[in-house]
């Protein structure tokens, strides 16, 4: 395990922000992760894990340890149950899966990042949640070096959250995940049930590995590519609201909305587009003209400019609906 010191992190995060990092390492195993760890430690320094950097902002030079993940690997427990290490990419695992007779994840295809990132945000799309399907989490504490495994109540699931975004001293070292042995596919999400319908040359009946081609065209479709506009994608999370907010919402302006127990969710883009935001923006970034949640940058830039941008249209929303946007990936 090398150690680097005062090196660019744009080449490790999607938006290609451009700052610095004090200390620099990669690790591939466990006790390097705890060596890692241990040099943190001795430097009285914070220490941050990151993936493919798909899910995070620098808004300033980060003085601590950066450390990549490069933790790779499965263990297959039994014919549903298997363990993946975080630093696998989360569509190849997804991919795996299906080739796999292993069910379930394959409305989750060709999120960006790392299988440790996903649960974190509890990564979601068309109608599915990863929590779902998430037995355990193995993790290291980042302070102390202790390990511990996390049951599926003790990550305190909910929509794009968990436990570990309030507890950044937790490193996940693997994932449990129970899939399915069953092959029906579930496309009930309005989106992905409309695509398929115009996309499909004959109706038949839909295998999850369909289910996996399907979504990956769709996101394919309506996400812009991250390799030639850097995005994180989905920059802010979509609008939960109890009764009253969304009557409020309701009054100014007639939304789509989604009703879930007590609560309203309502399709943030919506309003974004509505506000007049979709391909609008400066020289260096800009709202996606593909997706109304996603910003797009030219790697040119600093953290503070994304982050006086996306304020912009925080409060310029705000101003006009009455609703505060949430900005969903991690800023450090």
């Amino acid at each position: 395990m090398k150690i680097q010191e005062n090196i660019s992190i744009k080449d490790l995060n999607s938006l290609r922000v451009n700052q610095l990092t004090r200390y620099f390492c990669s690790i591939e195993t466990i006790e390097e992760c705890k060596e890692a760890i241990e040099f943190s430690i001795s430097k009285k320094v914070p220490c941050l894990f990151i993936g493919e950097g798909s899910n995070i902002v620098f808004t300033k030079d980060y003085d601590g340890l950066l450390i990549k993940n490069n933790i790779l690997g499965k263990k297959e427990h039994d014919s549903q149950t298997i363990e993946i290490f975080s630093g696998e990419n989360w569509h190849n695992f997804v991919d795996w899966t299906i080739s796999n007779n292993r069910y379930g994840l394959e409305n989750l295809a060709l999120i960006p990042g790392t299988v440790g990132a996903a649960p974190i945000q509890n990564i979601g799309a068309y109608g599915k949640e990863v929590s779902s399907f998430i037995n355990e989490i193995k993790t290291i504490n980042t302070i102390t070096a202790e390990e511990r495994i996390y049951t599926k109540e003790d990550c305190e699931f909910s929509y794009r959250s968990s436990v570990f975004q309030n507890q950044n001293n937790l490193f996940i070292t693997s994932v449990i995940f129970e899939t399915s042995l069953d092959a029906d596919a579930d496309i009930s999400y309005d989106s992905l049930k409309d695509y398929i319908k115009t996309s499909a040359k004959e109706v038949k009946t839909l295998t999850p590995k369909d289910v996996f081609n399907y979504v990956s065209a769709l996101r394919r479709d309506v996400l812009p590519d991250h390799n030639k506009e850097f995005n994180v994608g989905s920059f802010f999370k979509n609008l939960t609201l109890r009764e009253e907010e969304f009557n409020n919402l309701n009054s100014i302006i007639k939304v789509p909305f989604y009703k879930s127990n007590s609560l309203y969710k309502v399709p943030s883009a919506f309003l974004i587009e509505r506000a007049g935001w979709k391909g609008k923006g400066l020289d260096n970034i800009r709202v996606s003209n593909k997706h109304s949640l996603v910003l797009t940058t030219t790697g040119n830039l600093k953290g503070k400019e994304v982050i006086k941008f996306a304020n912009s249209i925080v409060n310029d929303i705000h101003n006009k609906f009455k609703v505060k946007l949430e900005i969903e990936p991690t800023l450090i």
